[in-house]
């Protein structure tokens, strides 16, 4: 019963708190799937957080989720994340980014918003910013 009640919690927060994601699909587009490889973010040497990228429903999507180890570090922190776009494969600076999002402080995991980019050259960006240090960043790999 108290399993039940704690599940059923979870799933209005995820209608409460649109563009948090309970597992790895982004809302509303279950049939996306990851395209290149996570890329992490890194803290004082640490990975504290993964980005990837997923492709679905006619968009891309951009995803960072934080890490455990970097959330039981009593540290406060922000995320966005967005798909960078490039101008051509041989690009290693994006040009323009879409689909942006970003949370308050400590949510563990965000979703991007539709990006209309399936024709061009993308990764997804991931950003945490942990407050009184610094921001950190880090892409997906690239697809063309």
């Amino acid at each position: 019963m108290k399993r039940g009640i704690i599940a059923i919690v979870f799933v209005l927060l995820g209608f409460v708190f649109p563009g948090v994601a309970n597992a790895e699909t982004p809302p509303g587009c279950a049939s996306a799937a990851q395209i290149g490889s996570t890329g992490y973010i890194k803290f004082q040497g640490n990975n504290i957080a993964s980005v990837k990228q997923f492709a679905g429903c006619g968009s891309n999507y951009s995803y960072v989720y934080v890490w455990e180890s970097f959330r039981n570090s009593g540290k406060d922190w922000n995320i966005q994340t967005a798909i960078a776009i490039y101008s051509s494969a041989s690009d290693t600076t994006p040009n323009d980014y879409k689909g942006g999002n970003s949370t308050q402080w400590g949510l563990v995991e965000l979703w991007g918003k539709p990006a209309n980019t399936l024709n061009v050259c993308t990764a997804a960006y991931g950003m945490v910013y942990v407050y009184k240090y610094d921001t950190y960043i880090s892409y997906s790999s690239k697809r063309c």
